[in-house]
């Protein structure tokens, strides 16, 4: 029984928090050679033909120390003159008895800010790459594929939606969406007060998968210069109930023990939609019980997120 358990909770884990791959729609394609202009995003991935659209878990935000100094409001300026390019790393692994599994990507982004909508980030994805030489094959086809991100108050992140190249095969798609959401969800918004040096904040949401978690992500501002933020952050994740949910199976096993936390730093401009710099490490441990108490499943996990 527990080596087939061990397969079904790797895979699980590494698909912690997607939905589905996309859409085969023909005209995803043709939508997805529709660039995004220079200056600003004329056209939006909104609404289009083929558009796989993800939520992102909202976060409340709660400021715990204002700062000291001046204060001012870490107000968003979307700057619609130039786009904004990125690369996202993002490397998660599981680890247990007999089992190593890891997938690292790397994804370049080009993002621009709507013409008439501030809330609406367009992204075109570049040559994404994976040290796995299969995955690397298959992420060739997604080169140009667009992506759109919503945005709330505190530059939240509410939804992405993805709109892949019809030649991008499942297990390109689902890799790509792995990367932005695993991103997305270490978002940290800033608070919509004025707030100082040495600023405290707390960001606390819910984040439903294979293990159902409450992420907490404690944020101090440590620099402001001009619209750039920089900010320490811890996270600690903890399990809202002893279930572990094996997708695909109707099955389940029992948390006997779990933790999950890490650090990072982030740059956060505030003219731009995503974040300028920076990175999350996350490590963890679970148990994992199944009929037989005396055979436990112990698996170690880990996640890294970098934006550069």
């Amino acid at each position: 029984m527990y080596p087939r358990l061990a397969s079904l909770t790797v895979a699980a884990a590494l698909l912690i928090g997607l939905t589905g791959c996309g859409s085969d729609d023909p005209s995803a394609d043709s939508a997805t050679s529709a660039a995004v202009s220079d200056g600003c995003a004329q056209e939006s991935t909104s609404g289009l033909d083929g558009v796989n659209l993800l939520p992102i878990p909202p976060a409340t935000v709660t400021v715990i120390d204002a700062g000291g100094g001046e204060k001012r409001l870490p107000a968003a300026a979307p700057d619609r003159a130039d786009a904004q390019t990125v690369t996202l790393t993002t490397t998660s692994s599981v680890r247990s008895p007999g089992s190593d599994e890891s997938q690292t990507v790397e994804m370049p982004l080009r993002a621009l800010f709507h013409c008439t909508d501030s809330t609406d980030l367009e992204m075109t994805l570049g040559d994404v790459t994976s040290p796995d030489a299969v995955l690397a094959d298959q992420l060739t086809a997604v080169a140009g594929s667009r992506a759109g991100l919503a945005i709330g108050p505190g530059t939240m992140p509410i939804s992405l939606r993805l709109l892949p190249a019809e030649e991008a095969g499942p297990e390109a798609r689902l890799a790509v969406e792995q990367t932005l959401v695993q991103a997305l969800q270490l978002s940290v918004p800033v608070p919509t007060e004025p707030i100082g040096i040495g600023a405290r904040w707390r960001s606390e949401r819910t984040i439903d998968s294979a293990v159902t978690v409450t992420q907490q992500i404690d944020a101090t501002l440590t620099g402001w210069a001009g619209d750039r933020m920089t900010v320490d952050v811890t996270v600690e994740e903890t399990p809202v109930n002893s279930v572990f949910a094996i997708p695909g199976s109707g099955g389940s096993l029992t948390i006997a023990r779990f933790s999950n936390a890490g650090a990072g730093e982030l740059t956060i401009d505030l003219t731009r939609g995503l974040p300028a710099s920076g990175s999350i490490e996350l490590s963890g441990a679970r148990e994992l019980v199944g009929a037989d108490p005396t055979q436990p499943l112990i698996q170690q996990t880990g996640l890294s997120v970098r934006w550069q």
